[in-house]
């Protein structure tokens, strides 16, 4: 049984059967793949269903093949086609130190963090974490009512500070500078009928 205090990773979803040996291909989560090679342990995330909560089976990887694009496992809990079909929906997650390491967000620390761009210019806050298949991305709500969506990539953003002070830093030049309001005077002299003398 792995440490609970030990992070859980998501490889990605089992999908489609593949053979008659009861493999599967895996739909992949953000970094996958790098999970599934560098995971120690793996587990089947079973959805609830009526009577019954989720269920974590651990299990072995006995093999990993396929394609980059459209990866293969085949787990020790489905030895035969009938039993790889009960395990198609199901989330594949690895565990182990090395995974631990890697530098990572828990999204629910995200949530509600104000974010400012590196000079302090205040973008709003996260509302949602979502990922898309080359990286997950933050939803934050502008001050103005309206929604921005950045990247979650070291590269571009960072935590600054941390409790009640943190704050998510974004790069100066990913979001916009809001556009600037015309001066008044601008604005009526638009709005003069063509020929108009000024």
């Amino acid at each position: 049984m792995t440490d609970p205090s030990r992070g859980l990773w998501a490889c990605g979803i089992l999908g489609k059967v593949h053979g008659l040996r009861g493999e599967l291909y895996l739909n992949l989560a953000v970094d996958g793949l790098q999970r599934l090679e560098r995971g120690e342990e793996f587990f089947v995330l079973r959805p609830a269903v009526p009577g019954r909560d989720e269920q974590l089976v651990p299990c072995r990887v006995k093999r990993a093949g396929g394609t980059v694009q459209r990866p293969l496992v085949r787990l020790d809990a489905a030895r035969t086609r009938e039993a790889a079909c009960e395990l198609q929906g199901c989330e594949l997650l690895a565990a182990g130190e090395a995974l631990d390491a890697e530098p990572h967000y828990v999204v629910g620390d995200l949530i509600g963090l104000r974010v400012e761009t590196s000079g302090g210019r205040l973008l709003g806050s996260v509302t949602d974490v979502f990922e898309t298949p080359a990286h997950e991305v933050l939803q934050v709500a502008a001050p103005d009512g309206g929604e921005l969506l950045v990247p979650l990539v070291d590269e571009l953003v960072h935590v600054d500070g941390a409790g009640d002070d943190a704050v998510l830093r974004v790069v100066e030049g990913l979001v916009d500078e809001p556009a600037e309001a015309a001066p008044a005077d601008e604005e009526s002299r638009n709005d003069e009928p063509p020929g108009a003398e000024r």
